[in-house]
């Protein structure tokens, strides 16, 4: 007997209309911002689909009729989930690319040798204290030239969190005056109230992506795996897990 399991939702496609090629229930993800990525059979007569909302990549499984939609993971008799492969086939690989594209694309600022082969992409909020200590955690790593962070910043904590961005973004070295900020080496960063229109997208454009990613605290690290593939570190990592992020 299959037994479908995790968080599961169950929709009735007389609440939705859609000229979609696809079953009405997804109307529903589609509405709300999510993607429809891939399909694949599934046991009894029902059809998988693989969804990335906001980042999140989830499956999901439509009825024979294509009525109505069950949404988590889906267990055999054997206890395996029917879904993995073609999930993580996603995860792993177009939507890894897709989200290193997207913090590529974005408005950062350097820490370290620009040649290092090692990127480390992190949201970074001027008043975060836990940024502060993961610059501190980093800089053996840094320092020896090893690693570049790419500091994507955002201002979500307090008052003045978006003009201190802002004031770093728009000095002559936005390099420096980051490092002079988390090093505490010059009086406190004081606040840009009236940023250029540039720099206004700038972070405008990053709070975006933020978002888009399904975040809401600092600071969120994006590195690469062994694989390749990437992989999110929410918070301040601890010592193994910083191993993880700068090493690999």
């Amino acid at each position: 007997m299959l037994k479908v399991v995790s968080w599961m939702l169950a929709f009735s496609s007389s609440s939705f209309a859609t000229d979609s090629e696809l079953p009405k229930p997804l109307s529903i993800v589609e509405k709300q911002g999510g993607e429809v990525i891939s399909r694949f059979d599934a046991p009894s007569q029902m059809t998988g689909y693989v969804i990335d909302f906001k980042g999140n990549a989830i499956t999901v499984y439509v009825t024979e009729d294509g009525q109505y939609m069950l949404a988590g993971k889906m267990f055999d008799a054997n206890g395996q989930d029917v879904g993995a492969n073609e999930l993580n086939n996603y995860v792993n690989g177009a939507q890894s690319e897709k989200i290193w594209q997207q913090l590529s694309g974005s408005s950062w600022v350097l820490d370290g040798n620009p040649n290092a082969s090692r990127v480390v992409y992190v949201f970074t909020d001027p008043n975060c204290p836990y940024c502060q200590k993961f610059w501190q955690q980093a800089r053996p790593w840094v320092d020896a030239g090893n690693v570049q962070i790419r500091h994507i910043l955002v201002g979500i904590l307090k008052a003045d969190s978006y003009g201190k961005s802002a004031a770093i973004l728009s000095a002559e070295n936005p390099s420096e005056i980051l490092h002079n900020h988390e090093a505490g080496q010059l009086a406190p960063l004081k606040p840009l109230n009236n940023p250029t229109p540039q720099v206004k997208k700038q972070l405008d454009d990053n709070h975006k992506l933020m978002r888009r990613l399904g975040l809401s605290a600092t600071p969120a690290i994006y590195f690469r795996d062994e694989s390749g593939a990437v992989k999110l570190q929410m918070g301040l990592p601890t010592t193994a897990q910083l191993e993880t992020v700068l090493d690999n």
